[in-house]
């Protein structure tokens, strides 16, 4: 995933590129952000809900950059009962990321920032937040684009164009940021991954590791996932 995000961001070997930083040197960074806490957070409800979101929302984005419709097939949402939304954390999140410039620097520092609003939650719950905050706002998106301009759905017309979603949907505008889109969606899929193993590795941590040695390596991997999860979901965003 790091060397995808190097290529989209398009810079060069920079030594001050945060970018450039060993697996080392991003723990030393990420850690002084970490502060343990016995109270764990359930991740799984949430990142069924953010599966839900971006599952069909990478659908809709792929029939509308390819001029198709439909709905994505042998998609069965998984609905949490009596699920109460951790909103605000995930508003505060989204404030991080947005109205921000694209670049690498910009990205570390939303990244490191992140990191430590959410200093108390386990790892994968880190990036499952993260990732959560983006949905809402990029689910919206594509709802919205599917809403506009429907006769029973006036509020839908408003809202679009609040969010600029006629300008980024018309046909003229899908061709000419088709490249980007395409790259945007295959970020999403590949986080959803990435997420998704980081969240099965966390759940092993209950074991121990002498009689599962190759848990050891993995468990220590993770942090730095994390991190480069949210990187990937701000330059998503951006």
């Amino acid at each position: 995933m790091a060397g995808l995000i190097k290529v989209i961001l398009n810079h060069g070997e920079n030594e001050h590129n945060p970018l450039t930083l060993s697996d080392d040197q991003i723990l030393d960074q990420i850690y002084t952000t970490h502060v343990h806490s016995d109270t764990k957070f359930d991740v799984a409800p949430l990142f069924s809900l953010v599966e839900n979101i971006l599952n069909r929302s990478t659908h809709i984005a792929d029939n509308a950059v390819q001029g198709h419709t439909g709905s994505p097939e042998h998609v069965v949402d998984k609905i949490p009962a009596n699920y109460s939304s951790p909103l605000c954390t995930l508003k505060q999140i989204s404030s991080e990321m947005s109205c921000k410039p694209p670049g690498e620097h910009i990205a570390h520092k939303t990244t490191l920032s992140i990191l430590n609003k959410l200093s108390s939650y386990n790892w994968d719950a880190k990036a499952v937040l993260t990732l959560s905050a983006f949905a809402l706002d990029y689910g919206e998106f594509w709802l919205l684009a599917q809403l506009q301009n429907q006769p029973l759905e006036p509020i839908a017309n408003s809202l679009a164009i609040l969010k600029r979603v006629p300008k980024l949907t018309k046909p003229q505008a899908l061709r000419k940021h088709r490249q980007a889109l395409v790259e945007i969606n295959n970020l999403i899929k590949a986080t959803l991954q990435v997420i998704e193993v980081i969240f099965e590795v966390e759940s092993l941590s209950s074991y121990d590791t002498k009689d599962v040695p190759a848990l050891v390596p993995a468990l220590e991997q993770i942090p730095v996932d994390v991190y480069w999860s949210i990187i990937t979901i701000y330059v998503a965003r951006h």
